[in-house]
């Protein structure tokens, strides 16, 4: 007996036939879901690639500092500190292993994950509907990856769709079977995707709610509401338990805990109250536009699940709400979250898309009027930006032409000039958040907390950055900050840097005694004051003076 109670089967379509056969008749009958699935998947990969070779931004800058650094022996967070999950960084970890240390290794993981979330949406959807939705579902979910303005890349939302997906798979089996282990699995596959990215903790409220509502309304199946709620609590703790052993081991617990939920929570504080109630969608409108037919189907797919009343449409409905809030609850726009939003509206929008084809044959002139301009302006956007001749220029359109692009644009070339000032195996230091100048220039942090982002929650942190720089003594130190460089680490400036020009929109300082190379310099460095000449040439003992690329150079 289902917990949801009897299920409403939809007409089975000539179309999801031949995808899915009814009773297959042969072999190749047999694999033909697994091609269909295999063929989305690749549709995809495809669809992404065209960004593999795009400029790295600073937030998979700081992803990719991380990993690099966990490779190297240091520790997120007690070492690196960055508010993100750590399962995110061990997908950075696995690509850089596998396919090297450079910005295409995560994307590539990315959509690989993207692609193996298919199979699982469209199994979770064929078992709560039928096949004709899980069809539609299905294609919806990898055409929806054609809209680049959703950030896609190798950001943390994407990576957090594979166990989303599997989890909402494996609750639906549970929850269509009465097996408890269906709904352990659905907790533990939960708490990695919490792991990858902490909104998807609101996932957990979605799968409770549904539960709880379920117990309300059939007595007669209370008490197995009550083993699935035990079994959901206990999956997620299971799913928990490797990490808080790790970090437990490692003396890092608490910067675990505060790094992924301490400082959001404050740092969602400080954002705007009122943006809370709009959605990222509305905020930030490419995402919008490059999928807006896609959003008017889950729209009207979501209208359509509310009238059946039924079960598993709740149960999407929950998922999606979850979703919804996990993307507004911060109170910005970045249109990277609303990737959460991509398996339950595709699982809606499964039940849109034949009342807009509807609407289409019947619908009054003016509706089918601005259906047609929504299909249009959808295929508009997303051709402006496949159609750019380089991927610098699609990253451009996929960030709407912001100073956030043009930022990681500029990044290689601060990053060549602080390879050039410094040498293998020195740390830096940069005041600002593009912390992909530390990957592409590879050069580790010289304190846990490079970057500034944290000055915004936790002042104190600046203290122990300025300990850390008078410890380790960073061989260049930026400033790119849009936050003012706070009175501590201008004192230290002032008294052990000197200014030695600009990069793009960085300004670099090195230590004042590399000023005195200059009173040895070669005759080629001495119509510079010595502070060029430090800016110029770099020397340590044995090594002989070396003059920077001048294309680089910020004088």
């Amino acid at each position: 007996m289902f917990l949801w109670g009897k299920r409403a089967i939809t007409e089975e379509k000539e179309l999801c036939s031949w995808f899915d056969p009814i009773a297959p008749r042969n072999v190749a009958e047999r694999l033909r879901p697994a091609m269909f699935l295999l063929f989305l998947g690749i549709l995809i990969f495809l669809f992404l690639m065209p960004l593999f070779a795009a400029p790295i931004e600073r937030d998979q800058g700081a992803y990719a500092t991380v990993a690099r650094g966990w490779l190297d022996g240091s520790l997120p967070y007690r070492d690196l500190w960055d508010n993100k999950g750590p399962l995110l960084y061990l997908w950075y970890v696995v690509s850089f292993s596998l396919l090297g240390q450079n910005p295409q290794a995560p994307r590539i993981a990315a959509a690989l994950a993207a692609g193996l979330s298919v199979p699982f949406l469209w199994a979770a959807t064929r078992r709560l509907f039928g096949r004709q939705e899980a069809a539609v579902a299905a294609i919806l979910f990898a055409l929806s990856f054609s809209n680049v303005y959703l950030q896609v890349t190798a950001n943390s939302e994407v990576f957090m769709l594979l166990p989303m997906t599997a989890a909402f798979w494996a609750f639906t089996v549970g929850a269509q079977n009465n097996r408890n282990i269906w709904f352990l699995w659905s907790g533990i596959l939960t708490s990695l995707a919490v792991f990858t990215r902490q909104s998807a903790i609101l996932t957990f409220f979605a799968y409770f709610g549904w539960l709880a509502i379920t117990w309300l309304r059939r007595r007669e199946i209370r008490s197995q509401q009550i083993r699935a709620w035990a079994a959901l609590t206990s999956g997620g703790v299971l799913g928990a338990l490797p990490f808080v052993i790790y970090f437990t081991l490692h003396h890092a617990l608490y910067d675990l805990w505060y790094a992924m939920f301490g400082f959001n929570a404050g740092w969602a504080a400080e954002q705007s109250f009122w943006l809370k109630f709009v959605p990222p969608l509305f905020i930030e409108p490419g995402p919008l536009l490059g999928g807006l037919i896609f959003w008017i189907a889950a729209a009207m797919g979501c209208w359509e699940l509310w009238k059946r009343k039924d079960g598993p449409s709740w149960l999407v409905i929950s998922l999606l709400a979850a979703s919804e809030i996990a993307a507004q609850i911060m109170g910005k726009g970045s249109a990277h979250y609303s990737i959460q939003l991509l398996p339950g509206a595709a699982m809606a929008a499964a039940f849109g898309v034949p009342r807009i084809l509807d609407y289409g044959k019947n619908g009054s002139r003016t509706l089918r009027a601005v259906l047609a301009v929504a299909g249009t302006m959808t295929i508009l956007t997303l051709l402006f930006a496949y159609t750019r001749p380089t991927a610098e220029s699609r990253f451009r359109v996929e960030y709407t032409f912001r100073d956030y692009a043009n930022d990681a644009i500029d990044a290689p070339a601060i990053a060549k000039a602080v390879t050039a000032r410094s040498a293998p195996g020195d740390c830096i230091y940069e005041w600002g958040r593009s912390s992909q100048i530390y990957f592409l220039a590879d050069r580790q942090p010289c304190s846990r907390w490079f970057y500034d982002r944290p000055y915004e929650t936790r002042k104190s942190m600046i203290s122990e950055v300025v300990a850390d720089l008078r410890k380790r003594k960073p061989s260049v130190l930026l400033v790119t900050g849009e936050i003012p460089v706070p009175p501590e680490l201008s004192k230290l400036i002032r008294e052990d840097y000197g200014y030695v020009g600009q990069v793009k929109y960085a300004k670099l300082y090195q230590p004042l005694h590399t000023w005195a190379l200059a009173k040895n310099a070669p005759p080629l460095l001495a119509r510079f004051d010595p502070p060029q000449a430090a800016a110029i040439c770099w020397k340590r003992p044995g090594v002989e003076f070396s003059p920077l690329d001048p294309s680089v150079s910020p004088l």
